[in-house]
């Protein structure tokens, strides 16, 4: 599984169209992948729709920035997670919330923290994600 991949969703950060992102993973034998566009869901709907014409089970999240740092990435357990991820995004772009450096409690969502904003203590539903570049570094 793939947890953290971008589309063209992510300006800036993504170049891939959905149905691109999702070939690709095909090729290459994928069977999940998570779409975790940079503070959108907007490409959700478009993903689950070409993972499964494809044959891919289809996870929504979001990579949630603050000022061009990476704070957490969220991801959906189930379907109602993604209302939560969605709301806490929709506050922060229409209403202009402030986004936390830590997640806000959520009971469908996975959050998975950089190396670099690990909160003190983790809740049941939090993990720190490392990645497998990083472990063979000498």
């Amino acid at each position: 599984m793939f947890l953290n991949c971008h589309s063209f969703h992510s300006l800036r950060y993504g170049t891939l169209s959905i149905k691109e992102l999702v070939k690709q993973a095909s090729d290459l034998g994928i069977k999940e992948l998570v779409l975790t566009d940079i503070n959108t869901v907007t490409g959700i709907y478009d993903f689950k729709m070409e993972c499964e014409r494809i044959g891919i089970k289809p996870v929504a999240g979001v990579e949630v920035r603050k000022e061009g740092k990476l704070l957490y990435i969220a991801v959906a357990k189930e379907f109602s997670g993604i209302g939560e991820v969605n709301t806490l995004i929709t506050e922060h772009n229409c209403d202009d919330k402030e986004l936390s450096e830590t997640a806000p409690e959520f009971k469908n969502v996975f959050i998975v923290y950089p190396m670099s904003n690990i909160p003190t203590e983790l809740k049941e539903n939090e993990f720190i994600g490392i990645r497998i570049c990083l472990l063979y570094t000498s």
